[in-house]
């Protein structure tokens, strides 16, 4: 199941920011969350 709270279509990005963070709790570094993001946008 997914469940969502919000969608925040302007989401900080600095290495600082709320969605990096959340990431970091997961295990998924700033730099590897990046190159998800752009994989994702070029697979599209």
């Amino acid at each position: 199941d997914i469940y969502l709270l919000e969608a925040n279509t302007l989401p900080g990005m600095t290495a600082s920011s709320l969605v990096p963070k959340s990431a970091m709790a997961v295990g998924i570094s700033f730099p590897e969350l990046l190159e998800i993001i752009l994989s994702d946008a070029m697979a599209k």
